[in-house]
């Protein structure tokens, strides 16, 4: 089976006709660059499924990805890239790498889990939307700690 090159690839990404397309994966919304951890989390691995889907390369990834930063954030980086002097070449996991160290706020966790901290179930009638709460916060806190979880429940 031949591998499709990227001009191909692309093609075929943006509605063009192919040979072997069996499916379309679902392209993913563009990222203008709010800075919130859910957001970003959720940009980042709805393109991390979509190139899976698509089966782009670690090193194509990156060039595929920018195409769906928008107004700001592909200003940032193209600055990114001019201030490191390097215009191609980049693997997917520098590039998630710097998303997530400039748009995921610096204090995201200590707020997630303060809010963690302050949730209660004052009634049982609110018990579906304490679990759900709970549920999400627990879902976005990174690095969350077996042991924590079970102080936190």
């Amino acid at each position: 089976m031949n591998k499709p090159d990227f001009r191909e690839l692309v093609t075929t990404l943006k509605g063009g006709a192919s040979k072997d397309a069996r499916f379309q994966p679902a392209k993913p919304e563009n990222f203008d660059g709010a800075r919130d951890q859910k957001v970003v989390d959720a940009w980042l691995a709805e393109m991390e499924d979509y190139l899976h889907a698509a089966k782009v390369g670690r090193h194509s990834a990156v060039e595929l990805a920018q195409s769906y930063l928008k107004g700001y954030v592909a200003t940032w980086w193209r600055t990114m890239k001019q201030e490191e002097g390097k215009n191609h070449g980049y693997i997917w996991e520098f590039f998630k790498d710097r998303v997530e160290t400039e748009f995921v706020p610096r204090n995201s966790n200590y707020i997630l889990r303060c809010k963690l901290r302050d949730l209660v179930n004052v009634t049982n009638e609110n018990l579906k939307q304490y679990v759900r709460a709970y549920s999400e916060l627990m879902l976005e806190i990174r690095h969350m700690h077996e042991l924590d979880r079970c102080v936190n429940s």
